[in-house]
């Protein structure tokens, strides 16, 4: 476990070497305070006034999460293969270091500074609304503490499929994931919406498919928290709650990579 720590410690230090996480995140960063605007205003939406601190805030919240997604991605598709490439590997493995240390130790300290910098991102964002409602609204970071489990499955993902894929192709094998449980839960939520409801009557409601219900539940994780922010009752979709479902599949994609990392030649 102490040289899991270690690991875990230096894959921090060494990906914040980096000129281009700095950048990122003074970037990100200015465009929160460029979008101040946006906050104060309001919009009209079918007749109805909307707050645009409320909406564009939450809005906001999900474009910062999607972005860290593409982010954790990209940090973790070249783990194994430059630490490969440069020896690291080879270094870490023949001191008394477990390959199971070696492995969590990498996933988990990308996972941490990853969720880091969200969470300075949405910690800015916090502030902003802050500063203009003078009301403290400690949903935001509840929220951006429950999107990083899905930071944590796109990280596990791609590690593992880079044991057998290459790199890009593993981080888009992974997007991909993601991508079709938005298109899948976030379809069949709207569908099933009151809004659809009014819009298309003659639309009857359908019970989701069976594999909606096991699908990796990233999208639901992103709704749950949204309603952290807003205070709103939470629908989920299935007997599970998305988090769990999303911590399960977590766990299966690391013990597979556990698995197919042992058995590799180094």
């Amino acid at each position: 476990m102490k040289m899991f720590i270690k690991i875990a410690r230096y894959t921090i230090i060494d990906q914040m070497r980096a000129k281009s996480f700095y950048i990122l995140m003074a970037m990100g960063i200015g465009f929160l305070f460029l979008m101040r605007g946006c906050y104060s205003a309001d919009y009209v939406v079918n007749g109805q006034q909307i707050q645009g601190l409320q909406s564009v805030s939450r809005i906001i919240f999900q474009i910062i999460v999607m972005g860290m997604l593409l982010m954790a991605s990209l940090m973790s598709m070249r783990i194994f293969t430059r630490d490969q490439n440069d020896g690291s590997m080879q270094m870490f493995l023949s001191r008394p270091v477990k390959r199971w240390e070696y492995v969590l130790g990498r996933i988990i300290g990308t996972w941490l500074l990853s969720s880091a910098f969200m969470l300075v991102l949405h910690l800015t964002m916090f502030s902003i609304v802050w500063s203009h409602t003078g009301e403290v609204n400690l949903g935001y970071i509840q929220a951006s503490l429950v999107c990083s489990a899905n930071l944590l499955f796109v990280i596990a993902a791609v590690c593992l499929f880079s044991l057998f894929m290459p790199d890009f192709i593993s981080a888009l094998f992974a997007i991909g994931l993601v991508c079709t449980g938005f298109a899948s839960d976030g379809g069949y939520r709207l569908l099933n919406s009151e809004m659809f409801s009014t819009m298309a009557p003659s639309i009857p409601k359908s019970a989701p498919a069976l594999w909606r219900i096991f699908y990796p539940k990233l999208f639901m994780v992103q709704a749950w928290a949204d309603s952290l922010i807003s205070q709103d009752t939470f629908i989920g979709l299935g007997p599970v709650h998305p988090l769990i479902n999303v911590l399960a599949f977590i766990i299966l994609l690391i013990s597979l990579t556990l698995l197919i990392f042992n058995k590799r030649s180094i």
